[in-house]
């Protein structure tokens, strides 16, 4: 049996069997600009707020149908201070399987329609292939298959991904590698689109008066839930109500024998409780750009400070040499490693206490 851990993608670097690797960015934001994020909660803080009872009667029995067999046993879907979520309706024990979504039931870029696929540019990305499917599957509207699960899909507004920020809210964040990292997914999803505009104009039936707001809204979906995979990434039904707890042991793995996503419970958790799963260890930073949301004493937190060192700087030699004496500073609860041309500093736990987060 082999199983691959999976995390959402925004990030995504690369991806084999047993690995997948998300790059680190740089938060630094003035205390006065926090109520703009959207902060989780240790566990405990977590209430449920309503139990979605018609939601889940109408949305589980249509991907159990849909799937051919029962997702979950264990979990409902329901409302926290967060958002949606979901909930054990029952007493569940630590190493319990929470779900199981089968492969077939996920949507991936293999869904792209076989008149759409061959016309895609190269150049265009996984991300982007699978938001021109959800566009396709939003057109249809209630006459998709996937009606159930498209149309219950965060609304624009109900987004708080950077890729959505106006500039006057991006000049919050400006001093830092969030800034910067905005800039360029606002670009890459504008080239995304100048590149597909001439196959969408070749399909009205599916994209007449499709705007390039309607595109980044569906970039951002995917984006933003999308579940790394061995097709590239799949977005995975009532698995993407999960929320975040970066203490948590327990992630979305993937089975490629049995061709489903199965989640196992870290720990005990009883009825009505949420439940929760770690996205990854990311600081901060990397929460607000792909998810929207950051957490409070983040023990992932880390800053990269870079700095230049040029082949005709006549201290080159010197500093090297420095960089390379002191690269491991007695710093009480402070890990630090350096590389030629940047530094990576960020706090550990020392005695199972979190510290204050960079």
């Amino acid at each position: 049996m082999t199983k691959i851990e999976q995390m959402p993608l925004a990030s995504l670097r690369s991806l084999n069997p047993h690995t997948i690797l998300r790059t680190s960015k740089l938060l630094t934001v003035s205390h006065q600009f926090l109520p703009k994020f959207c902060h989780t909660a240790p566990p405990h803080n977590l209430n449920i707020l309503k139990c979605c009872d018609n939601y889940s009667n109408e949305f589980l029995p249509w991907l159990d149908n849909k799937a051919g067999v029962r997702i979950s046993s264990l979990l409902s879907i329901g409302i926290s201070n967060f958002g949606r979520c979901l909930f054990a309706c029952k007493n569940v024990q630590a190493g319990d399987c929470l779900l199981k979504v089968p492969f077939s039931v996920q949507i991936t870029p293999d869904n792209l329609l076989p008149e759409i696929k061959p016309m895609i540019p190269d150049e265009v990305g996984n991300i982007a292939k699978l938001a021109v499917v959800i566009l396709v599957k939003q057109k249809k509207g209630q006459l998709s298959e996937w009606a159930p699960y498209i149309t219950r899909l965060p609304q624009i507004e109900d987004m708080h991904i950077t890729i959505f920020w106006n500039a006057q809210e991006l000049k919050m964040i400006r001093h830092s590698s969030v800034y910067q990292e905005t800039l360029n997914q606002q670009a890459q999803i504008k080239n995304d689109f100048l590149a597909l505009k001439p196959v969408l104009d070749s399909f009205p039936q599916f994209f007449k008066d499709v705007s390039f707001e309607n595109f980044r809204h569906a970039y951002g979906l995917v984006a933003s839930r999308a579940w790394g995979s061995t097709k590239g990434l799949s977005l995975i039904p009532f698995a993407d109500f999960l929320n975040h707890d970066g203490s948590s042991k327990s992630f979305v793995l993937s089975d490629e024998d049995k061709q489903i996503s199965e989640v196992i419970a870290d720990r005990n958790y009883g009825l009505g409780e949420e439940v929760l799963i770690r996205y990854g260890k990311f600081p901060n930073s990397t929460l607000l750009l792909d998810f929207g949301f950051t957490v409070p004493y983040n023990n992932d937190d880390q800053v990269c400070v870079q700095f230049d060192l040029t082949s005709d700087d006549h201290l080159r030699a010197m500093k090297l040499d420095l960089l390379q004496k002191h690269s491991l500073p007695k710093m009480k609860g402070v890990s630090f490693s350096s590389s030629d041309g940047s530094f990576v500093i960020k706090y550990i736990n020392l005695n199972g206490l979190l510290r204050r987060k960079i």
